[in-house]
């Protein structure tokens, strides 16, 4: 509590003594010695006996805190929450007029004389702010001298400033230390695409190497092969004289395997060259059903083997297209070549349709086989990925045959879609736009 023997003497009330206090005001920056001020003021001019300045607590702005005070010994404690409308101390900020409460008005927590007091209100709020402040005056007759009422508004004009300077204040240091913790992520944004931009450099220069490595042994192994295999194809013709059967069983199983390596082999070649860029196209127009006799044909021993009803439904009125015929060609043997190896028993079917409204071929070959699960759908259009890729799985292959369909199609401006479950079989579609775009 300020004691008026501590306070600057002012002049007497009158025009001087309000110029001296505004002047005061507009000199003091700090909430509570300007309230400490205006009550020392009061006492000397508006012959009061109780005061109670209380404005917003800077820390949380749903209450109101005492700043200053005058003849309350407990008044250093009050906090009036701003939570409940229907507060008599509340309802008073609202009022443009100073108002007087008898005693028995009074909430039993205020700490003033039981001979009543005016409040004045120290301005109504802006949206989103918070009161000005409350001004409580108590006095020993039921009357508030005019000085009360000016002081009230510039004190609440100041205490406004005050506190939208703070806030600015403050939205200046938190917005400094925002621009601060943008710029500290921005930096480390740039540091970490710097260096992923350097392993993507990275990652291209080892896949480069490693496609020109691949593709480069495919070539080297290819060479010899094809000289195994012309040898063994020579001997079995009997070139050098007729073959015993063992031997020629046994050079049978060589040309097998041999042909087998060799397909591997280029498969790996035809991914690499892909991944490359280097896998040209040889644009033509062909028709589908010729194509469908072709690949039958070239899988007809396969197909006798297999003791499968295998069966074609292609229209043979269907528009001729202009792709790459090698590689269409290519997709659909590898497709059927799947489907003779995934299915035991049933039927394989392929069929070739065209979709006017899209101007798209579609050629699919369905079976009854194994099926695939829908949660191993994804993983079987991956380099080197089967639904089973361990040691001891029952089917063979590199794992490269789906992946280079799907690669084949994008390239010819296609797709290949796939409809499957376990236990009813496949059907994987090739959707060929009947013109491919040269790029």
């Amino acid at each position: 509590m300020p004691s008026t023997a501590a306070l600057p003497s002012l002049p007497a009330p009158g025009p001087e003594a309000r110029l001296a206090f505004a002047e005061l005001l507009l000199g003091c920056d700090d909430a509570k010695t300007c309230a400490e001020a205006a009550v020392a003021w009061l006492v000397h001019h508006a012959h009061v006996d109780q005061v109670l300045c209380l404005a917003p607590d800077e820390s949380d702005s749903h209450c109101l805190v005492t700043l200053a005070s005058y003849g309350l010994p407990c008044a250093g404690n009050f906090v009036l929450a701003l939570h409940d409308p229907k507060h008599p101390l509340v309802e008073a900020l609202q009022w443009t007029e100073p108002r007087w409460f008898h005693p028995g008005q009074l909430p039993p927590e205020l700490p003033l004389a039981g001979t009543g007091l005016f409040t004045l209100s120290l301005g109504r709020a802006a949206p989103g702010s918070p009161a000005p402040g409350l001004l409580l005056v108590g006095a020993p007759v039921p009357e508030l001298s005019p000085q009360a009422s000016w002081l009230a508004g510039h004190l609440g004009m100041h205490l406004t400033r005050l506190y939208k300077g703070h806030q600015l204040a403050r939205l200046e240091e938190a917005s400094s230390e925002l621009a601060a913790r943008v710029n500290a992520a921005t930096e480390e944004l740039a540091t970490q695409n710097e260096l992923l931009r350097r392993q993507a450099i990275q990652l291209e220069q080892a896949s480069a190497a490693k496609s020109q490595f691949l593709a480069n042994m495919s070539h080297e192994l290819r060479t010899p092969l094809n000289a195994i295999l012309g040898y063994t194809n020579m001997l079995l013709q009997g070139v050098n004289g007729e073959l015993p059967a063992p031997q020629r069983r046994s050079l049978t199983r060589i040309d097998s395997n041999g042909r087998h390596l060799l397909e591997i082999i280029n498969e790996i070649l035809d991914i690499t060259r892909i991944e490359a860029g280097r896998m040209p196209l040889h644009l033509s127009e062909f028709r589908i059903p010729e194509l469908v006799q072709e690949v039958m044909a070239e899988l007809d021993p396969i197909i006798a083997r297999s003791k499968l009803v295998v069966s074609t439904s292609v229209d043979p009125n269907l528009p001729p297209v202009n792709s790459d015929r090698q590689k269409v060609k290519q997709i659909v043997v590898n497709l059927l070549s799947n489907a003779l190896k995934f299915t035991h028993e049933g039927s394989i079917k392929v069929l070739a349709s065209y979709e006017v409204a899209t101007a798209t071929l579609h050629i699919a070959v369905a079976d009854t086989g194994i099926g695939i699960d829908p949660g191993h759908q994804e993983k079987i259009w991956e380099d080197f990925q089967q639904v089973d890729s361990s040691p001891t799985r029952a089917y063979g292959g590199t794992g490269l045959g789906l992946s280079i369909c799907r690669r084949l199609a994008a390239m010819l401006d296609g797709r290949i879609s796939l409809k499957s479950a376990v236990g009813q079989g496949s059907t994987f579609t090739l959707h060929l736009p009947r013109r491919t775009r040269r790029t």
